[in-house]
């Protein structure tokens, strides 16, 4: 089970396509590798969700507002050499800049998947060095995301007709609390 970095590149670009076209936000970057020069493409997508404070349990609650908060969020979807798949970064922080907490973060998890995180967090979410900004971030471990592009049905020999690194972003979003347009799921794979 594997996916390559053409692959990936491929999805990634059918993926910022259809974001354009419905004003979703998600842009196709490019870092720079210091050792060889190549340049390397990932997604990043930036946003303000707004979060239940109850399910934060913050220090900026303020019992006289709303009860939800702004949180800014940043999304990026790099491909990962060693495992061949998708990894996915994120980061969320408080208006303010404070970021959120690993404990936070896993107490965001969507319902019905946080009794699953609960018994396996520490290698499902975790904190981890940026590759590229090498600042901390949030990452779902890349093993997973494996794990679901096998249960998902991706191989790298087959040809699709809709876009493997969607179904797979589809999947894992409950877990980063990342919500995506239902739009992308009707969209066929422009190759």
């Amino acid at each position: 089970m594997s996916m390559t970095y053409q692959q990936f590149v491929e999805y990634a670009t059918d993926l910022k396509y259809h974001s354009d076209s419905i004003d979703d936000g998600w842009s196709l970057r490019q870092y720079q590798c210091p050792m060889n020069r190549n340049f390397i493409n990932y997604l990043v997508k930036k946003e303000i969700q707004k979060k239940n404070k109850s399910s934060l349990k913050s220090i900026h609650s303020d019992p006289l507002t709303e009860d939800k908060i702004p949180i800014v969020c940043e999304y990026h979807i790099l491909y990962n050499p060693s495992y061949s798949c998708p990894d996915v970064f994120f980061n969320m922080w408080y208006t303010d800049g404070k970021l959120l907490s690993l404990e936070h973060v896993w107490s965001l998890v969507h319902s019905f998947l946080k009794q699953n995180v609960v018994h396996d967090k520490w290698n499902a979410i975790t904190q981890e060095m940026h590759p590229f900004s090498n600042s901390p971030f949030f990452r779902l471990h890349p093993c997973k995301n494996t794990h679901v592009l096998e249960m998902l049905g991706f191989s790298s020999k087959n040809s699709y007709e809709f876009n493997p690194l969607i179904a797979w972003l589809s999947t894992i979003s409950p877990l980063i609390g990342l919500e995506i347009d239902l739009s992308y799921g009707n969209q066929r794979l422009k190759s």
